[in-house]
């Protein structure tokens, strides 16, 4: 895991500057994300491209695997930032090929997998990657993105050059960008969205899609999208068998490292069932550890503290060694600034914060890698509460004589009310823009503090996505648009820059895209039926994990007490200082009197989501915000 940064420079642009000057650059850009990277430096210039890298050393320690990296020949260079989790299984037939290693890394892989098989190469790829390759004999700039877009990959593009990052405040140490995109700001603070559709919050800086190759050459962008979800579904006899077998391996293959391994641990059943099978997997010897450190946040007292799960968890998990810690309020408002400047973009919500903290502690710990039971929720149905309506509407479209029955046993499980579940499964029926208008006017009422200003120009671009297929299959699409553009992308965000803030690596085992094909090559039954959220996995580890867990159907996410710390005494002072800063009232984005006026009436306003207001603030002021 590490940092990434470039320039390619197009059009013989800045071709009569000398090598001090592309230097100069790259070295900012590499000292605005050595977070990324404390074990390594590294800078190579050779026009039209300069690449810089910050290495976190994971495999292969000794220099042989320090970055920008060369072929034989050095005619093509590679900087990257990722896992390749299967690169042991691709040595061989590279090396039958006549490809020679010097070294013991992935990164190496990547470098001779692009020499035979050209940019197809990353067909071969299972891990979390963004990487960019240029090839002097060809004359090409390659650039890559993993399947789900769990690495980053920034851009800034014009007529002359390409400038890519890690993340974009490095890309900001070169360029003088300080508009924000007013759209994506407004999808932020009605909606709470970050969507994967390629933009940031700030103008004229882009993302590489998920699952998306570039290549550039004679100043052609040619994008192209080399993964996406099948549109077909395949059904699978021995559905159990084969997660079962995936799950186990795609564990095995995460704890492929060089420095030591740990988990995280909520009390939910997903990283409940990662460090079930990290601890059979110890016993086994498949892993070669004698034991797994697992690294929780708690909140002792709070009604969603998880404490107690934690621990029955670990108490079947012989191989396993807790740490909790517990994030408090005066910890946001000590490291408020620093939070924000650090995640880049808004974020949806203070739990991106008791992950960072909890980042932190790790990292104190010389702790460097860590596994999470993310993307579980989004292929295996764990959302119950947002999925029902999706799942009820296949019912009644396509099995109606199921839909009493289903609506029955759902409202039992999930204590959902027949009202609520009806409610629900007309809001499936309606299109996703007129159900966030309607909870932005209704619920969170974030619709009266926005101005119209800021509404007129940007609400129609949120598309209005339909999901109400006459033929069923309305759930699998809604979770595939979740996972692709709605929701999925932001956690990933989240999870990648506080966790690289501290120097640790997340790594997600059910984001294995084995898994995530496998969770749609299924009937949604499989997954989700008469009330009971992942269906396959509660039944897969209903013996070996506590019944308290496999048998809870409450989902309530990583919450943190925010209602709380937003009455102690010296969060108050912080918000007040922030409502009444010159900064968040001359913005024309919003009503500051009436949001001033909200944050006094938190009774009245419960669903009001006073974070975001907050972060959209902050974030201008230590980003130097200009156009809000």
């Amino acid at each position: 895991m590490c940092g990434i940064n470039g320039i390619l420079y197009l059009n013989n642009f800045n071709s009569s500057e000398n090598e001090s000057f592309h230097r100069s650059n790259i070295i900012k850009m590499n000292d605005a994300i050595s977070h990324r990277g404390p074990d390594g430096d590294g800078v190579y210039i050779n026009y039209p491209v300069s690449f810089g890298h910050r290495r976190l050393s994971i495999i292969d320690l000794s220099d042989n695997g320090s970055q920008p990296m060369f072929n034989e020949d050095s005619s093509v260079v590679l900087t990257y930032n990722g896992e390749i989790y299967n690169y042991r299984e691709l040595i061989p037939d590279l090396l039958n090929k006549g490809h020679k290693f010097r070294s013991e890394s992935d990164s190496e892989v990547i470098l001779h997998s692009y020499e035979e098989y050209g940019i197809d190469c990353v067909n071969n790829f299972n891990g979390m990657w963004a990487f960019a390759i240029y090839d002097f004999k060809k004359n090409i700039f390659f650039a890559s993105r993993d399947r789900f877009g769990v690495k980053p990959f920034y851009y800034y593009k014009n007529e002359n050059e390409f400038i890519f990052s890690s993340e974009i405040k490095a890309i900001l140490k070169v360029k003088n960008i300080t508009d924000a995109d007013r759209i994506k700001v407004y999808e932020y603070l009605a909606y709470g969205y970050r969507t994967t559709d390629g933009r940031t919050f700030f103008k004229d800086i882009n993302e590489l899609p998920p699952g998306t190759n570039l290549v550039i050459s004679n100043s052609d962008f040619n994008f192209h999208k080399y993964w996406s979800f099948s549109e077909t579904e395949d059904k699978i006899a021995d559905a159990h068998d084969r997660l079962r077998e995936l799950l186990y391996d795609s564990v095995r293959i995460r704890f492929r490292s060089d420095v030591p391994v740990s988990i995280l641990l909520s009390g939910g059943m997903d990283s409940g069932i990662i460090a079930k099978i990290t601890d059979e997997l110890i016993n086994s010897g498949d892993i070669p550890n004698s034991s797994v450190s697992a690294f929780s946040a708690v909140f002792p007292g709070y009604e969603f503290d998880e404490s107690k799960e934690i621990d029955e968890i670990l108490s079947c998990s012989r191989n396993l060694t807790g740490y909790k810690i517990t994030p408090s309020g005066n910890d946001l408002t000590e490291n408020l600034n620093d939070f924000i400047y650090g995640m880049g973009e808004p974020v949806f919500s203070t739990s991106s914060f008791a992950h960072y903290r909890l980042m932190q502690d790790i990292h104190k710990k010389d702790v460097k890698v860590v596994l999470n039971g993310q993307g579980s929720d989004e292929a295996w149905c764990g959302y119950g509460k947002y999925i029902a309506g999706y799942f009820l509407l296949d019912r009644l479209l396509s099995e109606p004589s199921d839909f009493f029955r289903q609506m029955s046993s759902i409202s039992d499980k999930l204590k959902m009310t027949y009202t609520g579940l009806i409610l629900q499964t007309i809001k499936a029926m309606t299109g996703r823009r007129k159900v966030s208008m309607i909870r932005s006017k209704k619920i969170e009422k974030t619709r009266e503090v926005i101005s119209d200003e800021l509404y007129n120009e940007s609400y129609l671009n949120f598309p209005d996505i339909k999901f109400n297929k006459s033929g069923g299959k309305n759930l699998s699409s809604y979770m595939k648009n979740n996972i692709t553009f709605q929701g999925f992308g932001q956690i990933l965000h989240y999870e990648d820059h506080s966790a690289m803030q501290s120097s640790v690596e997340i790594r997600s085992p059910f984001i294995d895209y084995r898994i995530m094909e496998l969770a749609f090559s299924v009937g949604d039954k499989i997954k989700f039926d008469e009330g009971v959220t992942k269906k396959i996995l509660r039944e897969l580890f209903s013996q070996k994990l506590p019944s308290s867990i496999t048998g809870n159907h409450r989902k309530i996410g990583f919450m943190t007490p925010f209602d709380v710390w937003l009455s102690e005494p010296k969060t108050v002072k912080t918000v007040f200082e922030i409502l009444n800063s010159p900064s968040f009232n001359s913005k024309n984005i919003w009503k500051p009197d009436k949001i001033n006026d909200i944050f006094k009436d938190k009774i009245n306003y419960q669903s009001f989501p006073f974070w975001r207001f907050l972060n959209l603030e902050i974030w201008s002021q230590v980003y130097n915000i200009k156009n809000l």
